[in-house]
């Protein structure tokens, strides 16, 4: 009996200390020191160069809510991108067409880059990309304030979004 208490008792040992430890690598608050090509010019651009206020959107044309809020987007750059850039990263893409006609059916006019190989995933302060659309805020000082996984459904969140993590008013 006392030997089946135990070994549940160790394993929970183990599996605390493993998540709580072990990362080695340093926190990075900037963007990756990954370089990627313009979307259609392929003139290389330095994503750790960047600066803010920012909004990074990961997103393909074959992930269907990224789809979705791609107008939402463009519509927030057309309003505020004077204040608060956007720039978008088509990443691990199969088609280069079909992205081409999503930028051109949903009115995208904000600075695009192509990242086919997937290179910012798992960059820091990058995590391993899992699922799109993803958003990174990079405030003024080039500072990565926020990031998360989510389907931005309307140009007023954001506003909020951008307002909360970029330290900004629009």
């Amino acid at each position: 009996m006392r030997r089946l208490l135990v070994a549940p008792a160790v394993a929970l040992v183990l599996l605390l200390s493993a998540c709580t430890g072990g990362d080695d690598r340093p926190e990075v608050t900037t963007l990756p020191e990954v370089s990627l090509p313009a979307f259609g010019s392929g003139e290389e651009v330095d994503l750790a160069t960047l600066k803010g206020p920012m909004v990074v959107n990961l997103w393909a044309s074959w992930c269907g809510p990224c789809a979705r809020e791609m107008p939402v987007l463009a519509d927030f750059d057309e309003a505020y991108g004077d204040r608060v850039s956007l720039l978008g990263i088509n990443h691990l893409e199969t088609r280069q067409e079909k992205a081409e006609e999503l930028v051109a059916r949903s009115g995208v006019t904000y600075d695009l880059l192509a990242d086919p190989e997937g290179l910012v995933s798992d960059s820091p302060p990058f995590p391993f990309i899992q699922g799109l659309p993803f958003l990174a805020f990079v405030d003024a000082d080039g500072t990565v304030t926020h990031m998360e996984f989510v389907v931005i459904e309307s140009v007023d969140e954001l506003v909020e979004l951008s307002e909360r993590y970029l330290d900004v008013t629009l």
